[in-house]
């Protein structure tokens, strides 16, 4: 388990410092497939090598560990849109996270159900901002108090996913990994995402119909003592209701400029 863990956790970081300096001649949607076809990879990889040498259990634990990161991730990519981070910003906050997923995978926090019932109530005020702002993009924050929101939601989420994999996995080297394999890519889909709101009518109200949902879960979650679980059926929800709204988002953008 440690060589697999470390050795993976290198192959991560490299994959994650590949993203930040936008490495190569590949356009931006390219280079996001590659990024996040590398992440399956090495999710694939590191679940193959864990399922030779250790059984189903351990692959099965890395995998629900990876599935609960990743829609920790989705979670911060939502709340990153909604206060018009920037790209520089971006970058501040993939440091941020791998660090702390990094730290915080060794690490037991306290005050679990708190900081998710904070967080909750935080995001559906951002959710509230989205809304008021009837289909056009919300006011960017000020660069300094962007950068420190993005940062602090980047924080919150690798306490609140890191407890949360723990709790799932009983091992320290896979909640390591699962939170760095789920950041991998993080960079270029936010650009993508960014351009894709620009483009799409009404785009903000499905930000915010993610970040409500977001921010009742989580509040949900702390108020019944701990922080958002996350199992396979919040990570699909999750991840389905981002595809839904973005491709009726899609659509409705379609669908105007053909009768336009």
């Amino acid at each position: 388990m440690p060589a697999i863990s470390w050795s993976a956790a290198g192959i991560l970081l490299a994959l994650v410092a590949w993203d930040l300096i936008a490495a190569g001649r590949a356009g931006p949607l390219r280079r996001c497939a590659l990024l996040l076809v590398a992440q399956l990879l090495v999710a694939a990889l590191v679940g193959a090598m864990l399922l030779g040498a250790d059984g189903t259990d351990a692959a099965g634990q890395f995998f629900a560990g990876w599935a609960t990161s990743l829609a920790a991730t989705v979670d911060l990519l939502a709340v990153l849109l909604s206060v018009a981070a920037g790209m520089e910003t971006v970058a501040v906050v993939v440091v941020a996270g791998v660090l702390a997923r990094g730290a915080l995978a060794f690490t037991d926090a306290p005050l679990i159900g708190v900081v998710s019932v904070v967080f909750g109530a935080a995001v559906l005020w951002a959710a509230w901002r989205a809304f008021r702002g009837e289909g056009d993009p919300p006011r960017p924050l000020a660069p300094h108090l962007a950068t420190a929101v993005s940062v602090l939601a980047a924080l919150v989420l690798a306490l609140l996913s890191a407890a949360a994999t723990r709790e799932m996995t009983g091992s320290d080297p896979l909640v390591l990994l699962a939170g760095v394999l789920a950041l991998v890519g993080f960079r270029h889909v936010f650009g993508l995402l960014r351009g894709l709101l620009a483009r799409v009518p009404d785009a903000q109200v499905g930000l915010a119909v993610v970040l409500v949902f977001i921010g009742v879960k989580s509040v949900l979650a702390g108020m019944s003592g701990a922080g958002p679980e996350h199992d396979a059926r919040v990570v699909l929800l999750t991840l389905g209701m981002v595809g839904a709204v973005a491709a009726l988002g899609a659509i409705t953008a379609a669908r105007r400029s053909n009768t336009g």
